[in-house]
């Protein structure tokens, strides 16, 4: 498995972080240059590869993490009514959006993808340009094919999706 998923991410080296965000629970970035795409009649601009995660995953950089997965059921700072109304779905609410922002915002930079690696269990490491650490941990034992933990497609003429999930890796081409 590990040699599987480096050969298929190593195409990621020397590209940059273009775009990063969430969708409910589904942790997104998109790396490399911007592709005309239409997606439900509408041309939009996306960038030419994309890695959507639903497994535990953590940013880091000097052996600090600046922003992880359990952000998502945080409440972002001064959004305290006890909470017992917190909507962690509702975009803005979380912590992940408030850490998300402030690291976006404080990029000097794009970051680049300096080196990818794996390991056995479907665990992914990218490590971008100015000491930042992108780590993915799947982190239940779960084995069917509604396990997904990750997800890397390429968008374009020759777009496929490189699904890791409990019981194995699939890739499709589109």
């Amino acid at each position: 498995m590990k040699k599987r998923i480096k050969s298929q991410l190593e195409i990621l080296v020397g590209s940059k972080l273009s775009n990063i965000g969430r969708a409910s629970n589904l942790f997104w970035l998109e790396f490399g240059e911007a592709l005309s795409v239409i997606r439900r009649g509408k041309t939009q601009e996306l960038a030419e590869y994309a890695l959507n995660i639903q497994c535990s995953w953590r940013i880091t950089k000097d052996n600090k993490i600046l922003v992880a997965s359990r952000d998502f059921y945080s409440p972002r700072t001064g959004l305290d009514d006890g909470n017992k109304h917190f909507e962690w779905d509702v975009q803005g609410n979380n912590r992940f959006d408030e850490r998300i922002e402030y690291f976006i915002r404080s990029l000097k930079e794009p970051l680049t993808v300096e080196s990818i690696d794996s390991d056995e269990f479907g665990g992914l490491k990218v490590i971008l340009s100015n000491g930042f650490t992108l780590n993915v941990f799947p982190d239940i034992s779960e084995d069917d094919e509604y396990s997904e933990f990750w997800r890397f497609f390429t968008r374009g003429k020759d777009s496929f999706h490189f699904v890791v999930a409990g019981n194995g890796i699939e890739k499709d081409f589109n």
